[in-house]
């Protein structure tokens, strides 16, 4: 009976493998206080470089945007802990990628109830956006401040087809979408840098696009590289993916498979992508993984 029960134990551990329960990476930073345990294993863990607890998870938090600025990852979040409320304050984190510890934060305008995407512009220039509204700031001074009352520099309302669920800058143009569960009515589009100058404080519609093209359902983030590629991320509490695809035409390229929940995208001065999930969030705190976590991703070892 004992030989009986060994095999049976060697069958299992055989057949779940003790990979598949461990994440392999110490995280830097502080660990939410609800956690027991580490983060979940994930799909494409071995291209996964350097990960770091999410801050703000304890205060209810959940993680939005991403954009790498001047030696700093940045995250948006928004405040919630009620799976059926989606909006709630928003705040910009910087964390130390060295240390994995914040070292500035400050909130956004009181308007703000997502603050689903960011973007650093170059020059002190940071673009945060909302489902309908994208923000010009003065990074340096909302950082010094702890908010925006004297950095705000620009706004823009989207109404139409525009959403800013998440956004990116490619150099001379933000690339804007929005989330949609429908596949039909999901699409990224391309404005003009300019449109803070001319229309502050206005509202613009899909007619001030340079170009547009249709995207799969439920996006979540987006981030251009070096050589001009568009990086995009797709996810529920079901499912996440990373897609690569052309910037004219939105055809997909590449696709690899993702933690649920991933959300937007940051390349770094070393074509390191960062992300992060919200699953594990206190919102999504009964979601089947755990990965609240700002993570580096090495692209060349995604399969």
């Amino acid at each position: 009976m004992r030989l009986r029960r060994m095999l049976v134990c060697i069958a299992v551990v055989a057949f779940y493998p003790i990979s598949s329960t461990a994440f392999a990476l110490d995280v830097l930073g502080k660990k939410p206080v609800h956690f027991r345990g580490g983060p979940s294993s994930v799909p494409n863990g071995q291209a996964i470089t350097k990960a770091i607890w999410a801050p703000g998870i304890d205060d209810g938090y959940v993680p939005q945007g991403i954009t790498f600025a001047e030696g700093a990852v940045l995250l948006s979040s928004y405040h919630s802990t009620d799976p059926k409320v989606d909006k709630g304050r928003c705040r910009v984190y910087r964390v130390n990628v060295q240390s994995g510890q914040p070292s500035g934060q400050f909130d956004l305008p009181d308007d703000c109830g997502h603050a689903g995407g960011l973007t650093y512009a170059g020059k002190g220039i940071l673009i945060a956006a909302d489902t309908r509204r994208l923000y010009k700031i003065d990074m340096n001074k909302a950082f010094s401040d702890g908010h925006t009352q004297n950095a705000l520099l620009a706004t823009l309302k989207l109404a139409g087809e525009l959403k800013g669920s998440f956004i990116d800058f490619d150099g001379t143009s933000i690339f804007i979408g929005s989330s949609e569960k429908d596949a039909s009515k999901a699409k990224g589009f391309f404005l003009p840098f300019s449109l803070f100058d001319s229309h502050h404080g206005k509202t613009v519609k899909e007619e001030s696009a340079t170009s547009s093209f249709q995207i799969a359902a439920e996006a979540q983030g987006a981030a251009f590289d070096k050589q001009g590629n568009l990086w995009l991320t797709f996810s529920s509490s079901r499912y996440g993916l990373l897609q690569k695809v052309d910037p004219k035409s939105g055809k997909m390229l590449a696709q690899y498979e993702m933690v649920i929940g991933i959300e937007d995208l940051g390349f770094d001065e070393r074509g390191r992508l960062w992300s992060v999930s919200e699953a594990g969030s206190i919102r999504w705190s009964k979601w089947s993984k755990t990965f609240p976590v700002l993570f580096e991703l090495d692209v060349g070892k995604l399969k």
